[in-house]
């Protein structure tokens, strides 16, 4: 080694000054190339690296996911059930005209029971309420304080699953020849969900109010598992699942 740098420099020193600018610019431009080249190399390296641990970590959360679909299929079991039960308890019909009418007659047969008195009843425009469709009533009631409030209680937490989300209660036009001095009057609003919109909704997972069953997915679907999320901090995941450790993002 140290002869051919010896040699070198004598033939670098016989050279004229024109040679040793040429030489010299060939040099840089070697320096200049090796340069990169090694830095490409490095971060190209260090790419891959990446990406095969991306895919390790990517494939070890798939793998914990297919291991639970028997646990999630359970749990999607379980949330359909729930949402069969609250579609049968949602106010019943097909469109919205059905569905008040039904509310309608549902909240006279509790008045007739409480003892109020329906004075006026007034279907508002339906609304909607994400994929469903909502009806609501305003009525005039009048009856004791008591009376009143079974009245309530029955309609909120009577079969049917209604909201009351405005009331308002006075004494003006309440008393009346022969009646109590605890009458009161109410004007009150009853919403309700059209059974028929969460029947026909993309949440309804199987059978409806009415009995009848969905049709079932097809095979590939009913066992694809729920798709995988972004693994949470330490979680199993081996830091090395390719064995790619000797693969340093700082060496070339």
């Amino acid at each position: 080694m140290r002869d051919f740098l010896s040699n070198l420099l004598a033939r670098l020193g016989n050279l004229d000054r024109q040679q040793r600018l040429y030489a010299l610019l060939a040099a840089v431009a070697v320096a200049v190339v090796a340069r990169y080249s090694i830095t490409w190399l490095v971060g190209y390296r260090r790419s891959v690296k990446e990406d095969i641990q991306l895919s390790a970590d990517r494939l070890a959360n798939a793998r914990r996911t297919v291991e639970r679909a028997p646990e999630l299929s359970g749990n999607l079991q379980g949330l359909q059930q729930r949402y069969r039960e609250t579609v049968r308890q949602l106010v019943p019909g097909d469109t919205p005209t059905l569905a008040a009418a039904t509310l309608q007659e549902r909240v006279s047969a509790i008045a007739g029971q409480r003892s109020v008195s329906l004075q006026t009843t007034q279907v508002m425009k339906d609304e909607p309420l994400g994929p469903f469709r909502k009806v609501s009533l305003r009525i005039t009631a009048a009856a004791e304080l008591r009376h009143l409030a079974e009245f309530l209680t029955d309609l909120e937490f009577g079969p049917l699953r209604v909201s009351i989300p405005f009331i308002e209660v006075n004494r003006r036009g309440a008393v009346r020849a022969g009646a109590s001095s605890r009458s009161v009057s109410a004007t009150l609003e009853v919403s309700g969900i059209v059974q028929g919109t969460a029947e026909e909704s993309n949440f309804a997972g199987g059978a409806g109010a009415g009995g009848k069953q969905a049709p079932a997915p097809a095979p590939a679907a009913a066992s694809a598992p729920a798709a995988p999320g972004a693994p949470p901090g330490d979680v199993g995941v081996p830091k090395d699942a390719l064995g790619t450790g000797a693969m340093q993002g700082g060496e070339p």
